[in-house]
């Protein structure tokens, strides 16, 4: 089944019940150690991932290569950059601007960032390992965007399912999409089901006290 299937529905998608359901099915996907720019970020959407490694006076600047994976990115897409070193940055205020600019989801930075207050007043969802002030320009590049990268323990291939908020970002892997979408679902209508269970369960302990 299509993710577009499922259309807005998409939106309601949370890190945790996705990651419940990939509990279930014995699949590793939480990225650990990222945190979101700003507290209401979320982001779901088809990964592109984005290599970013060591190398000093690269010839080609890390803006201008993540600007390139931005245009190889469909709408919707959200970005998952790894770089090998959090010492500059692998992703900052301008390229959030083009990446906004460009209907890009999001972006997960396995790296750190800097100009956070920017991309937080962008509303463009990031998450991020670390922040520094500290320039990634002539000090990493980036390799071919597209190709499959480690982030922690979590391998990300293309067009994986990110689902991104502030408890967490969760991969999916693509051929375990439909399953996943199917039993994440099955779930938050089973949750409201709790809560409505809930409710009764208080209103009636709240009659039994009653004189």
């Amino acid at each position: 089944m299509e993710m577009k299937t499922y259309g807005r529905r998409l939106s309601e998608l949370r890190s945790p019940i996705v990651s419940d359901v990939l509990d279930k099915i014995g699949v590793e996907g939480v990225i650990p150690g990222l945190i979101p720019v700003f507290d209401q970020a979320v982001a779901v959407g088809r990964a592109m991932p984005v290599p970013v490694r060591s190398r000093p006076n690269a010839p080609k600047g890390l803006r201008e290569g993540l600007m390139e994976a931005i245009d190889l990115s469909a709408r919707g897409t959200v970005l998952v950059v790894s770089s090998d070193t959090q010492a500059c940055t692998a992703w900052g205020g301008l390229v959030s601007r083009y990446a906004k600019l460009s209907g890009i989801a999001g972006a997960v930075v396995c790296g750190a960032t800097r100009d956070t207050e920017e991309t937080a007043a962008l509303r463009l969802p990031v998450f991020v390992s670390a922040v520094t002030p500290r320039s990634g320009y002539n000090r990493v590049e980036v390799l071919s965007p597209g190709t499959p990268i480690r982030c922690g323990s979590i391998t990300v291939q293309k067009d994986d399912l990110v689902v991104a908020d502030r408890d967490g970002v969760v991969v999916v892997p693509s051929p375990l999409i439909p399953e996943v979408l199917d039993t994440a679902f099955s779930l938050l209508a089973k949750e409201g089901n709790h809560i409505a269970d809930m409710r009764k369960r208080l209103k009636k302990q709240r009659q039994s006290r009653s004189p």
